[in-house]
């Protein structure tokens, strides 16, 4: 039995972010439908957004080569050709020092080298201006209030992504 992303978190202490201010990222993974909860969150975001919605979405350009790879589905590269993505930009010395800070922590006890690349998608997320950062990796998203701590970044699921939206378009239309 599979446990959901929210089950896997504990005491969360986030701040209640609008999704309207500010850039929000998005992880490769959360593009590949995989027919589990969260593929309706995706759809409906990427509905709002293609709609206009008053929100911004991009792909860290450190996904890009992900999403290049040969082996990455079509669906999932015709999803992120819709994107507008950031562009690269050398890291400064207190960038470089967060890296590794978020390297060893969502490193645990992997084989060292394994997640420099998922480190340097929060760390460049947090240096454009990002506010949420959309994932469906258990790995992040357990870790989201340290991330929080180092980055100012919040780690969440589509669908948390997607309830924020809303209650904040509830409560402050446009």
């Amino acid at each position: 039995m599979t446990k959901s992303p929210d089950l896997l978190r504990c005491d969360m202490r986030l701040p209640d972010l609008d999704p309207r201010y500010g850039n929000n990222f998005v992880d490769g993974n959360v593009l590949q439908p995989n027919g589990g909860a969260e593929d309706k969150a995706v759809e409906e975001i990427l509905r709002l957004r293609e709609g206009g919605a008053d929100f911004v979405l991009l792909l860290p350009y450190s996904v890009k080569a992900e999403i290049a790879h040969p082996n990455t589905p079509p669906e999932v590269k015709r999803r992120a050709a819709q994107f507008v993505y950031s562009v690269p930009v050398q890291l400064t010395p207190p960038e470089l020092a967060k890296h590794d800070r978020i390297r060893d922590l969502i490193r645990g006890n992997a084989q060292p080298g394994q997640h420099d690349r998922d480190a340097f998608h929060l760390v460049e997320s947090a240096k454009y201006g990002g506010r949420h950062f959309i994932t469906s990796d258990t790995r992040l998203l357990k870790k989201a209030d340290e991330i929080w701590r180092i980055l100012q970044l919040k780690v969440l699921t589509p669908t948390e992504f997607l309830a924020a939206y809303v209650t904040h378009a509830k409560k402050d239309p446009p």
